[in-house]
């Protein structure tokens, strides 16, 4: 439908009626929910709404819409037969548009943009939307809910005891990661605790993926199977006397010797990390005695839980005591009698400056705190071996070894020895000192046959069953992460005049040290009983072969023929050198007999 007047004199009837159009036709926004379905264009000048009157008589030809720039018609008219009111952007009304304007021709019409639209804001959704706020399972006082009577009968049927004990743990691995949420960190514990028990984690191969017809087809246990990724090897799948089942064996070696080394402990969050850590193999423990998954090991798995519990409070102290150890006094001794730590002070050693916050000790500093340690604590029959020894220059190093030990006593520094620390002149600036008492103790990864002769000959007069005592000064602030049963590997010296002193460690434990060999078996795989047949090489792979042969020998060809050419060349050069000798004395000969001529 055309609204351009034309010169037959319908263009002085579309003018007459263009007014009386937008009369009928226009609606106020306020009342645009009154007729959605015959919603009506709208553009906009600036901030105000007015009504194309072309748009709208093509709208009123069709009844209904949406306009040329895409907008959804019926949300800017305004009822008015004087003129079309002034909308702003809210749909409230203002002034009206003058009446010159209101009856524009088509052609006419004032300049008309497109109405801007606004974008809704996207809501970020809510925690409790988005799972978050769920319950994890792993929270302070969480509990198992009691088992409902159809939950018992189908776990009586999953945790017989005539079941395989390597099938029913498999079973409670699947079932508890399915009512658990483990994020990243703690299925990262869970994985590294289980492998070390031997349970395999990966995704399930060969399983073809899951869809939604087969999700629909299973129940929860179904699915929980379906999606797990923890299994037990098939060669545990036989008898339980090919392989032995220890929880507290395996709790014991994954806290005091996997986590110290996997895991970065030594934050300010220390407390923390390890709580988290044992928090989920605790939970764990917890879940197979409520289901009574294997009533036959409940004693073990107590003891795996009283161990989990020991580690809060010992693998904190651990952690702090390796950053502390040797302390100052057995610092101030290694660099006076010819120690690992001497010449180390300002980090002027390669190893030293790889040591974060190790600084060393100057030498004066450390016969001032030799001096003082050993006029507070040492017997005055060491002192006077240690003076006359001094005074001859006959102090010697008597012996130098590597020993485990094991703390058996703690003695904390005195109210007098505080005292004297806190108010003597020569004093000012150190820490007091007590005494740690420790017996030897054999460390587990120390083997047998990696010894030399002297020390074989060593370990035949003094065997394991014999245990030797030791007596170290360290300071009280060292002592204060110590505890009884504590385990370490130091360097010990024994000095000419009775003093002994450990130079560095090698390593503290805890008190429940273990150390499996269960990590060396992961990934492993049984060797072939027979070595795999030999499969000969079929036609294209002789093909091949036969073609490379080809190119070696074109190859060789181009090489000797080169070399021929080579050598030609040089020979005819050396030819025309010889012969160009033979022409210059002829030549000199003849000059000079024209001379004489």
């Amino acid at each position: 439908m055309s609204c351009n007047p034309s010169d037959d004199g319908e263009g002085d009837s579309h003018k007459n009626a263009v007014p009386q159009m937008l009369d009928n036709t226009t609606v106020d926004m306020n009342n645009a929910q009154h007729d959605a379905g015959r919603a009506g264009p709208s553009l906009a000048v600036g901030k105000t709404f007015v009504v194309d009157p072309e748009v709208m008589a093509q709208w009123s030809s069709g009844h209904g819409g949406t306009s040329e720039n895409g907008v959804r018609d019926g949300k800017s008219r305004s009822a008015n037969a004087a003129g079309s009111e002034k909308v702003d952007a809210k749909g409230n009304s203002a002034e009206k548009l003058p009446a010159d304007q209101d009856h524009l021709a088509p052609g006419d019409s004032a300049e008309v943009g497109v109405a801007s639209v606004k974008k809704k804001s996207r809501k970020k959704k809510s925690k409790s939307k988005r799972g978050l706020a769920a319950p994890t399972g792993f929270e302070e006082f969480y509990v198992d809910a009691p088992l409902t009577p159809a939950e018992f009968d189908e776990e009586k049927g999953l945790y017989d005891p005539d079941i395989p004990f390597s099938r029913r743990i498999e079973t409670a691995i699947q079932r508890y990661c399915a009512r658990r949420n483990l994020d990243s960190k703690r299925k990262d514990v869970f994985d590294k605790y289980l492998s070390l028990g031997g349970i395999s984690s990966g995704p399930k191969q060969f399983s073809g993926g899951l869809d939604a017809k087969d999700l629909s087809d299973m129940n929860a246990a179904e699915i929980a199977l379906m999606k797990a990724t923890h299994f037990v090897d098939v060669d545990k799948w036989g008898p339980e006397e090919a392989y032995q089942v220890d929880f507290e064996g395996c709790v014991k070696s994954f806290f005091s010797s996997r986590v110290p080394e996997i895991y970065d402990l030594s934050g300010v969050d220390c407390v923390q990390q390890v709580k988290s850590k044992t928090n989920v193999v605790r939970n764990f423990l917890n879940y197979l005695l409520h289901h009574e998954v294997c009533p036959e090991y409940q004693a073990q798995v107590h003891a795996a839980k009283a161990v989990c519990d020991k580690t809060d409070n010992e693998l904190p102290r651990v952690t702090r005591a390796r950053s502390y150890f040797p302390g100052d006094f057995q610092t101030a001794c290694s660099e006076i009698f010819g120690g690992a730590y001497r010449g180390t002070s300002g980090q002027n050693v390669g190893w030293a400056s790889d040591v974060e916050g190790f600084a060393g000790m100057s030498p004066d500093l450390a016969k001032q705190t030799f001096k003082v340690g050993m006029a507070t604590h040492v017997p005055d029959e060491v002192a006077k071996a240690y003076m006359e020894q001094g005074e001859a220059l006959s102090i010697t190093t008597t012996k130098a070894y590597n020993a485990g030990l094991e703390v058996t006593e703690l003695v904390r520094a005195s109210d007098e020895v505080k005292r004297f620390y806190e108010r003597h002149p020569a004093a000012k600036g150190l820490k007091s000192l007590g005494r740690l008492i420790a017996k030897s103790w054999i460390p587990p990864y120390r083997l047998q046959e990696d010894l030399t002769e002297e020390e074989k000959k060593l370990a035949e007069t003094n065997p394991a069953g014999v245990v030797e005592n030791h007596s170290f000064l360290v300071e009280d602030y060292v002592l204060e992460t110590c505890f009884v049963g504590m385990k370490f590997e130091a360097t010990i010296r024994e000095m000419s005049f009775g003093l002994k002193f450990f130079d560095t460690t090698h390593g503290v434990f805890c008190s429940f040290y273990t150390l499996l060999p269960n990590e060396l078996m992961i990934g492993w795989r049984v060797p072939e009983a027979e070595p795999l047949p030999y499969r000969g090489k079929n036609n294209a792979t002789v093909a091949m072969e036969d073609d490379f042969d080809d190119v070696e020998e074109d190859m060789d060809e181009n090489a000797d023929f080169q070399q021929e050419e080579q050598n030609d060349t040089k020979d005819a050069e050396e030819g025309k050198e010889e012969e160009s000798a033979k022409t210059v004395p002829s030549i000199k000969v003849s000059e000079a007999w024209k001379v004489e001529r």
